[in-house]
């Protein structure tokens, strides 16, 4: 699979620009037939489906199947189901499998007239900008938007020649194959942080003999905490702090800082883990004077107050940020004088286990928000390791960490890399290479 060149003399143009004369203009409806097939007793209930933004057509659960499957509405292979209240996010999929299934009676199902719109060109394009722009300006109602058939239909699309369809879909499948590629990688590896978490935090790495070599412990016993290495000892969070420092929370404007101004970080700086500077708002000038307790290096930053599941998050911030400042729902942990490594702690943390410690201890009447006292934080227990095997658990982690963060960024830049692509090779402004061709378009 080959790209070609850029567009060529022989174009036409509409409201969107000018693409290749052998294009077509054409609005959904021109191209798709709505499905509306009833099940009625034809298709076995585990073939009934829902639509998942990430995962596409899944089974459904037990505990939301209806009592009968009759009404359900059948998904052939290759054509589309949505729920039309969930469009607007992208909760749409084509059925890959080589059979029907069937989804609610609610969904909206579709198919692609295969002599003019390929399945696959189609499940591309529904990933664009512009169809994204479409679907998210759509539908009826003002609170949950419903976008019906009729109204998705009026989608107007660029249609290349079934050969270039053909093309131009595999060239995008292939970038969508090596981005699930490194998402599987992220995950498994996201995994095996995990479990070395919990056995680094629970067993240890054990001890240095005469030559530098680490030796396994050997020796556990009993604690509140479990069972733990002999040599280690149980205190409190509180052991490692000197102070919880928090900022104020000032009038700010929801942008980034310029050059000449500060900003107030958002609790959503810190996130899995990772500190997130970007996440701020820009101080006005009658604000400079309240702002307080600005970003540190070598500290921890820790959200006291936020929704049960994220109350607690916590990031180590490796550098300073003197423009940025702390608001009041989050901390700045001051490290205490007991010899001790910061990134230990930091990864401490994040384990699921105090997580979850966390986030029992937090207290709020409402749902949706809770808040973590400095007692109840500062009183969590933990182990107390000697700060040799401190270190050397943080490096274990950082290098797992180091990895995470390198595919992270090679995912981002196939996103990207797919993002240009598509808004080049689906408007044509960028022609493919045909096996037939002999020169570039």
């Amino acid at each position: 699979m080959k790209l070609g060149g850029k567009l060529g003399h022989q174009t036409v143009a509409d409201a969107g620009g000018s693409f290749p004369s052998s294009w077509k203009a054409v609005s959904l409806a021109e191209v798709t037939t709505e499905c509306k097939s009833r099940n009625n007793g034809r298709l076995d209930e585990h073939l009934l489906c829902g639509v998942l933004k990430s995962h596409g057509l899944v089974p459904m659960r037990e505990r939301v199947k209806g009592v009968s499957t009759d009404r359900c509405k059948v998904v052939p292979p290759n054509a589309f189901a949505y729920n039309p209240m969930r469009l607007n996010i992208g909760s749409i999929a084509r059925n890959k499998a080589g059979h029907c299934v069937m989804v609610s009676p609610d969904y909206i199902v579709f198919e692609t007239e295969s002599k003019r719109l390929i399945p696959h060109y189609l499940d591309q394009v529904r990933r664009s900008g512009f169809w994204q722009g479409y679907v998210g300006a759509s539908g009826d109602g003002s609170v949950r938007v419903r976008i019906y058939y009729d109204h998705l239909s009026r989608f107007k699309l660029r249609l290349p020649p079934l050969s270039e369809q053909q093309k131009i879909a595999a060239i995008l499948t292939t970038m969508d194959e090596k981005i699930s590629v490194i998402s599987h990688q992220i995950a498994s590896t996201q995994t095996l942080k995990q479990g070395l978490m919990q056995t680094l935090f629970n067993r240890g790495v054990g001890t240095q003999d005469a030559n530098g070599r680490w030796v396994l412990h050997t020796e556990f016993k009993d604690s509140e905490l479990g069972e733990i290495p002999r040599s280690w000892g149980v205190g409190s969070i509180a052991q490692y702090v000197s102070a919880l420092r928090s900022g104020v929370s000032v009038n700010a404007e929801d942008r980034v800082h310029g050059d000449d101004e500060v900003g107030v970080l958002k609790v959503s700086c810190v996130t899995g883990g990772n500190f997130h500077p970007h996440l701020h708002k820009a101080v006005p000038p009658e604000e400079l004077e309240r702002v307080s307790e600005p970003v540190l290096g070598g500290r921890i930053i820790v959200s006291r107050a936020n929704t049960p599941a994220l109350v607690g998050e916590s990031a180590y911030v490796d550098a300073a940020w003197p423009k940025l400042f702390l608001p009041d729902k989050l901390w700045q942990i001051e490290p205490s004088e007991l010899p001790h490594s910061v990134k230990w702690l930091a990864f401490y943390l994040q384990c699921p286990f105090v997580r979850q410690a966390i986030s029992k201890a937090a207290t709020g009447t409402s749902g949706s928000m809770k808040n973590i006292t400095q007692p109840a934080f500062l009183g969590i227990r933990m182990p107390l390791v000697p700060l040799a095997e401190q270190e050397r658990i943080a490096v274990i982690l950082s290098a797992v960490t180091s990895k995470i963060d390198m595919l992270n960024r090679k995912q981002e830049y196939f996103q990207n890399l797919k993002r240009g692509l598509m808004q080049k090779l689906l408007t044509g402004e960028w022609r493919v290479k045909l096996d037939r061709d002999t020169d570039t378009i």
